[in-house]
């Protein structure tokens, strides 16, 4: 029987794709370029005494950069070197601008042959208004036992009002009396009582009452 030979399988091998003739000179050049760098780096410090050490300090002129002139020229304000927020008012007090002269109305007449009218004087102020009269107050009336009534309310806040509105309408008749502000039960149930009192008989009551139901308000001989 005749021996079987197995077939060689074999691989091709891939070629390197080949480097550029220009890079490999640029990359050349760069690394030549690095090591001169260090090259002279490490010469120079090995060359100073200290090395490369702090960087160096650059001190100020000794001279001034600017000196005032002697003589600035320019314009001189007097008084420009004060101090004006403070109390140093040595120096003379400034002097305003002098009044402008009053124009001489009789050679400008003359001159321009127009009759020229002095400035007139500023009218007089309005005298004011006289006060207003002062009503005098009427004097209290007699003292009597008869009053009349002008309101019955239920609060005497109530009957503070009424009061006060009567002395608004009807100051006349009033008289500077005073009013009678009193609590009352009727009929079981509680009021205020607004009164006034100082009648002499029941006639000057009636009068009184007659006046004020003439005028729009309401009024009463009281009986107790």
């Amino acid at each position: 029987m005749a021996r079987q030979v197995p077939e060689f399988s074999y691989r091709t091998r891939r070629q390197r794709p080949a480097v550029d003739p220009a890079m490999r000179r640029i990359a050349i050049g760069a690394g030549v370029i690095a090591l001169a760098v260090i090259a002279v780096a490490t010469f120079w410090s090995g060359v100073r005494p200290h090395g490369f050490g702090p960087p160096p300090e650059i001190a100020p002129p000794a001279t001034p950069l600017r000196v005032a002139p002697a003589d600035p020229g320019g314009l001189e304000v007097p008084g420009a070197n004060e101090p004006i927020m403070s109390d140093d008012n040595a120096g003379p007090a400034p002097s305003l601008a002098p009044a402008p002269a009053a124009p001489a109305l009789a050679q400008l007449q003359q001159q321009s042959g127009v009759q020229v009218l002095a400035p007139s004087a500023p009218p007089p102020a309005p005298a004011p208004p006289p006060a207003p009269a002062t009503p005098a107050t009427a004097a209290p009336p007699a003292s009597g036992g008869v009053e009349v009534q002008l309101a019955a309310t239920v609060t005497q806040a109530q009957a503070e009002q009424k009061w006060a509105a009567f002395l608004g309408a009807m100051p006349d008749l009033a008289g500077g009396r005073k009013p009678d502000i009193a609590q009352a039960v009727v009929d079981g149930q509680t009021i205020w009582r607004l009164r006034l009192g100082g009648f002499a008989d029941q006639a000057a009551a009636s009068s009184f009452c007659a006046q004020v139901v003439a005028k729009g308000g309401g009024c009463t001989v009281a009986g107790s």
